[in-house]
């Protein structure tokens, strides 16, 4: 075959074989270039080639020592090209290892196309100069040098080259996985990248149909779990109520990023400022029962351990024995309140009667009173300081002070802390809190003030609104 249809061959061959590994050959012109010329590079054993005329001494003392389509037609000269390239990369001479690739498999498509050929090429040159042919039956095979099967050939890899741009773009296996849409495929497309997958789903659950895009949060071969901007949902291949119609993966650019929480005795305001509006995994004890729901069952434990939560809610158990305390606290309060006021009730009595006394004495010293008037205010004295009221002393309730003492250091040990840790899963680029910047009575790394919180909507919006999206690995 000519020069033109080994490249154009080899860009099919060598461009197909590449994207089993991820590399596209038509991402950069070196790739092409260098595609280019390995494919035609086992024919500079003859002058009359395109590469056998650029490289006309060299290709002239092949020719005459070893002959056409023999050692430069061989796995010899293929594992010589390999480790040539090979010790390129090794000791940095080439910086791209996808070289390696692209040159095993461009020499490697020249052979191929020579073996469809009358002549054949002999692979296992020199210990078996017999040719190697595809097929095996002559007459299916293609003359060198005719123009009608050159066409053909260069025509049909020409249309391949145009219509297979996407699978050397996305690479292979991404675009198995699209087509086939599998859970399956998903976790492998989820387990090989550092970024987040954006899942297309379609299922139907109780007889109805839900479609629709999600980031993958975590998965297995059997099963996916989802986050689609306001709920986490799971897709399992072993539920017999969910059939999932397909699941379509796609990479983002979004790397996955992950903070780690430890915090110790801190406020339920302060543990619910850390979860809210987030997706969390991780284990939170308390000091006293607290309630929280899952799956529509409510739970009351001073225990809590979850996985991929979003807006997780904890909330403060109304406990009989803090209401039992705090009856006892106004019980007690009351009990003291009345002591007092019959106390005070007492003093402003025995303050009425001595103010009494004093103003008859000091009525009877008027030297103008009538001997009636005296009689009268001597006699009304004598009663006053007859009915003998004592100042009244206060003796403090000693013991029932003391237990309402008890009684509010009681409720004050039972204020509600939380101790654990928590994993939150963060969506998009923004930098995390520093660790020199910390809310009061908190673990360093705990910055629940400032924690950045992004949705699901944020990642799957800016697709839409920035393209930022692309399966290219």
């Amino acid at each position: 075959m000519n020069a033109a249809t080994h490249i154009i061959g080899g860009y099919v061959f060598a461009g197909t074989l590449c994207s089993f590994t991820d590399v596209n050959i038509f991402e950069r012109p070196e790739y092409l270039i260098v595609c280019a010329a390995c494919s035609i590079i086992p024919d500079v054993d003859t002058t009359r080639s395109l590469i056998g005329k650029l490289l006309y001494p060299f290709a002239w003392i092949i020719n005459r020592k070893l002959g056409h389509r023999t050692f430069t037609h061989s796995l010899l000269f293929l594992a010589l090209a390999w480790f040539i390239i090979w010790a390129l990369i090794k000791f940095q001479v080439v910086k791209d290892p996808n070289y390696t690739k692209i040159v095993l498999f461009s020499i490697l498509s020249h052979f191929v196309f020579d073996m469809v050929t009358v002549s054949g090429v002999p692979l296992l040159y020199p210990w078996f100069k017999n040719p190697c042919v595809i097929p095996g039956n002559k007459h299916y095979r293609f003359n060198t040098g005719e123009w009608r099967s050159e066409l053909i050939i260069a025509g049909i890899c020409g249309i391949l080259c145009i219509t297979m741009q996407p699978l050397f773009a996305n690479g292979f296996w991404t675009s198995y996985h699209r087509t086939f849409g599998t859970i399956k495929h998903v976790n492998r497309e989820n387990s090989n990248t550092e970024f987040y997958v954006i899942c297309e789903y379609s299922y139907i659950l109780n007889a109805e149909l839900y479609e629709g895009e999600a980031i993958v949060i975590t998965s297995n071969d059997n099963e996916i779990t989802l986050f689609d901007g306001a709920q986490i949902f799971t897709l399992d291949s072993n539920n017999p109520q969910l059939k999932v119609n397909h699941t379509r993966p796609r990479i983002s650019d979004i790397e996955k990023r992950f903070k780690e929480l430890h915090f110790f005795n801190i406020s339920i305001d302060s543990i619910q400022d850390i979860l809210q509006g987030k997706i969390a995994t991780g284990l939170i004890q308390s000091n006293h029962n607290i309630r929280y729901i899952e799956n529509a069952i409510t739970y009351n434990t001073n225990f809590v351990q979850f996985k991929n939560r979003f807006d997780f809610r904890i909330f403060a158990e109304s406990d009989t024995v803090r209401i039992n305390i705090r009856t006892n606290i106004a019980r007690l309060e009351a009990s003291i309140a009345q002591y007092q006021q019959r106390h005070q009730t007492a003093l402003r009595e025995w303050q009425a009667h001595q103010n009494n006394i004093s103003n008859i004495e000091e009525n009877l010293r008027d030297q103008s009173l009538s001997n009636y008037d005296r009689n009268r205010l001597q006699q009304e004295l004598i009663r006053q300081r007859n009915r003998n009221i004592e100042r009244p002393v206060y003796n403090p309730p000693v013991v029932q002070m003391a237990e309402l003492e008890a009684q509010r250091r009681a409720i004050t040990e039972r204020q509600l802390l939380f101790s654990g840790h928590v994993t939150l899963l963060y969506f998009g680029y923004d930098a995390f809190p520093t660790d020199d910047e910390q809310p009061d009575g908190t673990h360093p790394e705990q910055h629940e003030n400032r924690t950045p919180n992004f949705s699901g909507q944020t990642l799957l919006a800016q697709e839409s609104n920035q393209n930022r999206f692309n399966s290219n690995r």
